[in-house]
């Protein structure tokens, strides 16, 4: 009896039937497109947004790093400041680095003029609630296609953007897509404040409705601020003061002993001046 040829495909040792074809992605551009296509569908706009601020100031290599010590997990912590979070990532060393992410700054002026444009917006705060940011409130929330998002990382790395940077504006962008809110509370204000914001600029502007008089001679201005005066030192970002060192310092060490020795500097030249003399004087006298 003749045997007849299986008409099943082998390759090797192994009888592919029934597996369907096989697709594969043949160029690593097109692997940039799959990852880069996955990649935008994750975040919300704010997110990547975020994501688009921190990767245009960095190379193929540490973002490809810093995105694979985010899916690995490394970013451990995140704590929301004004204007800026920080993020605790694991690396190399026994220690974890830690990355300052800031925001492009806003004046309180351009805050309000955000705020305002919300309001305007048909079902603006709803927008927001839902992160579905249109691209100008991520303009004044988050920041332009033509800003940047600064990075200060405890890291020997002095690159403007580090693997851990690259890592944690994932990290945030992630944050950001769960919760929404999160972008008003790094400008400040928060969910809340915004929805009582808005609620008291549409009352405003039902009840006091613009005049004649009111558009041509203006109105009363508000009372000028009284801010509160505090020293130079204590009123800057220390951040910005511990980067600029980092350039010049050898180690860390190096770094927090010549922050240290500006502060005291700092604190002799201001107890030294007349002013403050009088000052001392007169509490030695009480």
């Amino acid at each position: 009896m003749q045997m007849t040829e299986s008409r099943r495909v082998k390759m090797d040792n192994v009888i592919y039937a029934n597996f369907g074809s096989k697709q594969r992605v043949s160029t690593p551009d097109d692997r940039t497109q799959v990852i880069n296509k996955s990649r935008h569908k994750q975040f919300s706009p704010a997110g990547t947004r975020t994501v688009m601020l921190t990767e245009k100031n960095a190379d193929s290599g540490r973002r490809s790093r810093g995105e694979q010590y985010y899916r690995n997990g490394n970013v451990t912590g995140m704590t929301v400041l004004e204007g800026r979070v920080e993020c605790t990532v694991a690396g190399s060393q026994n220690e974890p680095f830690v990355t300052t992410v800031t925001f492009p700054y806003r004046s309180s002026e351009k805050l309000r003029e955000a705020y305002a444009a919300i309001a305007d917006t048909p079902n603006g705060l709803r927008l927001v609630r839902d992160g579905h940011l249109t691209s100008s409130m991520l303009d004044h929330l988050v920041g332009s296609p033509d800003e940047s998002i600064y990075f200060d990382c405890t890291c020997p790395d002095r690159s403007l953007v580090c693997k851990h940077a690259v890592a944690s504006a994932y990290h945030v962008a992630e944050k950001m897509t769960a919760n929404p809110g999160l972008i008003l509370d790094i400008r400040g204000q928060g969910m809340a404040g915004l929805e009582a914001l808005i609620r008291t600029y549409h009352t405003k502007v039902e009840t006091e409705p613009e005049d004649n008089d009111s558009f041509w001679n203006g109105r009363e201005l508000p009372a000028l601020p009284d801010p509160k005066i505090a020293p130079a030192i204590d009123d800057s970002d220390i951040n910005y003061l511990h980067k600029a060192l980092r350039m010049v310092s050898y180690t860390s060490l190096e770094q927090l002993r010549a922050v240290s020795d500006i502060e005291d500097m700092y604190e002799i030249l201001v107890a030294n001046h007349p002013d403050n003399q009088q000052v001392y004087e007169e509490e030695d006298t009480d």
